[in-house]
């Protein structure tokens, strides 16, 4: 039987992608961005807002950030503590997550900022790890939430 586990090079290449989408996510990077994900991505942001996981094609989870997202006076997503497991051409990586959200508001704290983890499901396609899915899972958060509801458009 052929060993299929994941080696070290696999490992940093799956943690680089995890972090690459927090950072142009907040650099408004929305090219780069799609380079790191599959045609289609499940969705799954219940843990912070509710409602469904979704079905979405690359390129309508990269409109939808690049709509919401510069809403924000500035993000920053923090991503570590990566759990990298899998072998041959599937993996998933969880990782510890802190986001900050910054909006001057009329309603209070400009901030909001919420911890938690994403639990990311990858492939390799082509030599190149991809994002298929996306759960985000909310364990704590503080602040105005205010600044969330007008950053992201949420009535």
């Amino acid at each position: 039987m052929a060993d299929n586990a994941l080696d070290v090079k696999d490992r940093l290449g799956i943690i680089d992608v995890c972090t690459r989408m927090a950072l142009y996510i907040d650099h408004h990077r929305w090219d780069e961005l799609g380079t790191l994900f599959t045609d289609v991505i499940d969705r799954d942001y219940t843990g912070i807002f509710g409602g469904e996981p979704e079905r979405v094609t690359r390129e309508q989870f990269i409109t939808r950030a690049s709509k919401r997202m510069p809403n924000f006076a500035a993000t920053q997503h923090l991503v570590s503590g990566h759990i990298v497991t899998g072998s041959g051409d599937e993996a998933d990586c969880t990782s510890q997550v802190q986001a900050a959200h910054y909006l001057p508001t009329t309603t209070g704290d400009p901030m909001w900022t919420c911890g938690g983890q994403y639990d990311l499901r990858l492939v390799r396609t082509d030599g190149t790890w991809l994002i298929s899915s996306v759960t985000a899972t909310q364990r704590w958060c503080t602040g105005n939430f205010e600044v969330m509801r007008l950053g992201l458009g949420i009535r």
